[in-house]
C-alpha cells in the first residue's frame, strides 16, 4: 500500500518541483531579427488572390526556459504599412472597409498558451488575436528547425473569419471569402537557443 502511494506521489512531486523551477526561472526576451523573416497574409475571391506583406512590426519571445514550447509570443505590426505589390489593392486593404489602419493603426497578437506536439519541433500557440479594435483567439500551429547557417526558423500559420472583426464588405460579382490565412516566419539568432532546440535544415539545392 505505501508502495502505491508513493508511486502515486512522487510523480506529482517532481511535476510541482519542475513547474516551480519553470515558474522561479529568470525570464529573458529574444527579439525577432528582421532581415530574414516575413509576416504576411493571403485572401482570395472569385477572380483573384491578394498576398499582403507587412513591412513594419516587432516581434519578441519571452523565455524562462532553452525551449519555444515554454515560451510567449508577441506581435505588434503596423496595419498602414502592408504591402500587396498594388497601389490600388494597398488603398482597398487599408481602407474602412477592411483594415481601415486610420481608426486603428495597429494590428496585434499575444499568446496566452501552448500546446504540445508529438513532434519535439512542432507545437501550437494559443493566443488572442487584437484587429480594427476587435479582440478573438487564435490558433497558431508551429514548426521550428535549424538554418545552415545556425539560425533559428519559426514558421507559423493561423487563419481568421475577417466578419469576426467587422470586415463585412462585400462585391456583387467578385466575393471576397471570409477566411484569411496568415504566415509567419521569423528569424532567431543562433545563440538564442542551444543547438539541440530545432531540427537542421538542408542546405538548398544548387
Amino acid at each position: 500500500m505505501i508502495r502505491q502511494l508513493m508511486a502515486m506521489i512522487l510523480p506529482a512531486a517532481l511535476m510541482c518541483a519542475n513547474a516551480a523551477a519553470l515558474a522561479s526561472a529568470p525570464e529573458r526576451v529574444i527579439v525577432v531579427e528582421k532581415e530574414n523573416s516575413k509576416i504576411e497574409f493571403h485572401a482570395s475571391s472569385t477572380f483573384a488572390k491578394v498576398t499582403g506583406v507587412f513591412q513594419q512590426w516587432d516581434a519578441s519571445f519571452k523565455l524562462n526556459s532553452d525551449n519555444l514550447e515554454n515560451s510567449a509570443l508577441e506581435l505588434q505590426i503596423e496595419a498602414a504599412s502592408v504591402h500587396t505589390g498594388s497601389g490600388f489593392k494597398d488603398k482597398q486593404v487599408k481602407g474602412k472597409n477592411f483594415f481601415n489602419v486610420e481608426e486603428y493603426p495597429e494590428i496585434r497578437f499575444v499568446s496566452d498558451g501552448v500546446l504540445a506536439d508529438p513532434d519535439p519541433n512542432k507545437f501550437t500557440m494559443t493566443g488572442k488575436l487584437t484587429l480594427r479594435g476587435v479582440t478573438r483567439p487564435v490558433t497558431v500551429a508551429i514548426e521550428t528547425a535549424r538554418a545552415p547557417n545556425g539560425a533559428h526558423k519559426v514558421n507559423g500559420t493561423f487563419t481568421f473569419n475577417r466578419r469576426d472583426f467587422g470586415m463585412t464588405h462585400n462585391m456583387p460579382f467578385n466575393k471576397i471569402a471570409d477566411i484569411i490565412t496568415v504566415n509567419i516566419a521569423l528569424e532567431l539568432p543562433s545563440d538564442a537557443l542551444p543547438s539541440s532546440n530545432a531540427a537542421p535544415v538542408a542546405p538548398p539545392a544548387q
